[in-house]
């Protein structure tokens, strides 16, 4: 297999120190950007163990992937087209989607692609790229890891991708550095949520 380098296409507005991938640090961000806190996001230590899977919560609304990048992914993430063919930041199809415009900040925008389809913020794309108050409450979160944290500017290997039901069709993929939001074909029932069966069987 040969290796490849993917150059990136994505330009960004400004940088952010990459979140830490803990439940603890994550909510905290949530909150502060007025979130309620009958909502919350909890690891899934396995998607495979029953047993494990029963201790969580339910239902689950959202389900927030942290995958390792590779030459494959970026490849993938800048060749696939959103099946929703959006280019700006919408409401399509009933799902909300954000194109990333902050570097680093994949962590904050698949907590807004989780939050923003059950809590919509119509204020949020200019609060994402104009807000001193984002930048505070977001660097204040990003420092309470358990790890030192990189320079804002640093390139790093994770990616946040959040996984979410669209009300009135398929589990839609969204992630902020892709074309747009796409549809897996993947149907819940009525009774089933994001860590259900179908849910998790999904090929990322």
């Amino acid at each position: 297999m040969v290796n490849t380098t993917i150059t990136a296409t994505q330009s960004y507005a400004k940088c952010f120190i990459p979140l830490e991938s803990d439940p603890s640090v994550l909510n905290d961000l949530m909150y502060d950007l007025g979130v309620s806190t009958t909502l919350a996001l909890v690891d899934v230590v396995s998607i495979e163990d029953p047993t494990l899977l029963g201790v969580i919560s339910r239902p689950a609304l959202a389900l927030i992937l942290v995958l390792p990048t590779s030459d494959e992914y970026e490849e993938h993430r800048q060749t696939i087209k959103g099946t929703f063919e959006v280019a700006e930041d919408t409401r399509a199809g009933e799902v909300f989607w954000f194109r990333q415009t902050i570097d680093n900040a994949c962590g904050l925008y698949a907590i807004l692609h989780a939050i923003c389809n059950f809590e919509t913020k119509d204020y949020i794309k200019a609060f994402l790229n104009d807000s001193p108050d984002l930048e505070t409450i977001y660097r204040k979160a990003a420092v309470r890891g358990s790890t030192s944290p990189p320079p804002p500017e640093d390139e790093v290997n994770l990616h946040y991708v959040c996984f979410l039901r669209s009300p009135n069709g398929p589990i839609c993929e969204m992630d902020g550095d892709a074309n747009g939001p796409v549809k897996t074909g993947i149907l819940l029932k009525q009774n089933e949520d994001m860590l259900d069966a179908p849910a998790l069987e999904y090929e990322f």
